[in-house]
């Protein structure tokens, strides 16, 4: 029994590894990228693009994509993302094509726990590797589907 306990115990420590540590490279500075916008940090995701303005990735903003724009969201959840392909050029550049989902709740949802609604958007990113790190070099961010967890 004590056997299967420590057995259970490692492979969730190698599952929750996995996963923290598992996304490296330009898809995890897509991800962080994806966040910022979404919470509208514009001058934090602007210091992770190689030449887009903050004014520029205001207007490609996620929230201002989806349905009602921000007044539609009254809590955030940690976004999930799904990178349906990842292609290498010659340059050095990756061009990321993926999924963001958004997890929210709307104005009147009063949940810390569980989210109410989602709302996918469709994304094309280039990245390319300057000065030791991965910065954005183009953006493209297309509201896809919306609708609440509850009738998933």
């Amino acid at each position: 029994m004590k056997r299967a306990a420590v057995v259970i115990l490692i492979m969730g420590g190698v599952f929750l590894a996995y996963r923290n540590l598992g996304s490296h490279g330009p898809a995890k500075r897509y991800q962080e990228f994806a966040e910022k916008i979404l919470k509208r940090d514009y001058d934090g995701a602007s210091q992770m693009s190689d030449g887009l303005s903050a004014q520029q990735l205001a207007t490609m903003g996620s929230q201002e994509r989806i349905g009602a724009g921000p007044a539609m969201f009254q809590t955030l959840f940690p976004s999930r993302y799904n990178v349906e392909s990842e292609e290498k050029a010659s340059d050095g550049t990756v061009t990321l094509h993926a999924i963001q989902t958004v997890l929210f709740n709307p104005p009147g949802v009063e949940s810390a726990i569980r989210p109410a609604m989602y709302a996918k958007l469709r994304q094309i990113v280039q990245l390319k590797k300057r000065d030791g790190e991965w910065k954005i070099t183009s953006f493209e961010n297309k509201f896809q589907e919306m609708d609440s967890l509850s009738s998933r």
